[in-house]
Parts: C-alpha cells; sequence; structure tokens
C-alpha cells in the first residue's frame, strides 16, 4: 500500500458506517412500525435498507478483497 495517507482504507470505513447505519436504521424502523401512531412509509424504508445492506456488503467484499 502506498497511500500514506491511507485514503482508501478511510473511504472503505466511512462507507461500511454509512451502509451499516442505513440497513440497521432501516431494519429498526420496520420493526418498530406498530409502535409509533405516526406515518409509516414502508416502501421507502424497505429501499433505504436494501441500498445499505448494498452498500455494506459491497464494501465488507472490497475490504477482504484488498
Amino acid at each position: 500500500m502506498n497511500d500514506p495517507f491511507a485514503l482508501d482504507l478511510t473511504i472503505r470505513l466511512l462507507l461500511l458506517g454509512l451502509g451499516s447505519a442505513m440497513f440497521v436504521g432501516s431494519l429498526l424502523a420496520y420493526i418498530n412500525k406498530n409502535k409509533n401512531k405516526e406515518n409509516f412509509y414502508k416502501s421507502r424504508t424497505i429501499f433505504l435498507g436494501i441500498v445499505g445492506f448494498i452498500i455494506t456488503f459491497w464494501t465488507i467484499v472490497s475490504l477482504i478483497n484488498n
């Protein structure tokens, strides 16, 4: 690794944090949908959960591959 500031690793770890936060947050929102009496956007929650899972999975694979 010739990167003195480890920017590649930093970007990958930031993406891992972002993707996992999106996935876990959407999962918890979907689980707690009946406890709140507010509007619940099911399709948006599922979409953001899937996007978060894809980002997390892709980042883990790229970290393992490197």
